[in-house]
């Protein structure tokens, strides 16, 4: 877990700097202004909690805390993340409000915008999407169900997707059309399309990919 909120911590400090490469102070100015990453320690402090504490004592008080913080940062901040949610290290949340992660499991390097829902598909079943390393999720769009969004993928802004992503695809739409393949999504995820430097972080792993199924028009939302 740690090692994770390390990487997280790259990419804050990457993204968020004026010259990509911030001291002491203009961390200091991140971590306080930096909602996004506040929202994510409180979830990597939960699931530090869920998976790590095992004695009870110790564990119901640290509870409550996460809980009272994991409150707090949804009304304060509008980001909830499921405490069962999966998530490799480098999580980047650049603006706040409206956004839902459900008990996903996301690779590394991922960045969520404003507005996004990824959650189970009401009426089919509780599973939640899966998400590979270095995927560009859009602000506004909506993934909900059993969906593989391959290594490398883009989604685009208001885009609503029901089937599964291949990698290095750019998708867009409702019903979702995949725009460009082999795309370099680089551009999107990092400053100056330049990856911070690797973490000793173990990646979470590709995602497996199933054939694309037929285009269907949405008429589900999701839900965390």
């Amino acid at each position: 877990m740690f090692e994770r909120f390390r990487r997280d911590l790259q990419r804050y400090f990457m993204a968020e700097s004026d010259t990509g490469s911030p001291g002491a102070l203009e961390k200091l100015k991140i971590l306080v202004f930096a909602h996004g990453l506040q929202a994510v320690a409180v979830y990597r402090f939960g699931a530090w909690v869920n998976t790590e504490v095992k004695s009870r004592p110790i564990k119901l008080p640290l509870k409550a805390l996460y809980v009272a913080l994991n409150e707090t940062v949804s009304s304060l901040f509008g980001i909830y993340i499921h405490g069962g949610a999966d998530i490799g290290g480098g999580l980047f949340i650049p603006h706040a409000n409206g956004i839902i992660i459900g008990r996903v499991k996301m690779g590394e390097d991922c960045m969520i915008g404003q507005n996004v829902t990824l959650g189970v598909r009401p009426g089919v079943g509780p599973e939640c999407p899966r998400l590979g390393d270095r995927v560009f999720v859009g602000p506004g769009a909506v993934i909900f169900g059993d969906i593989k969004i391959a290594d490398e993928a883009a989604v685009g802004p208001l885009t609503v997707v029901g089937r599964n992503v291949p990698p290095r695809s750019l998708v867009v739409g409702n019903p979702m059309q995949i725009l460009k393949r082999n795309f370099d999504n680089a551009g999107l995820l990092y400053r100056g399309g330049r990856m911070p430097p690797s973490s000793p972080a173990a990646p979470s792993g590709p995602v497996e990919v199933v054939p694309e199924a037929p285009a269907t028009p949405a008429t589900a939302t999701a839900t965390g």
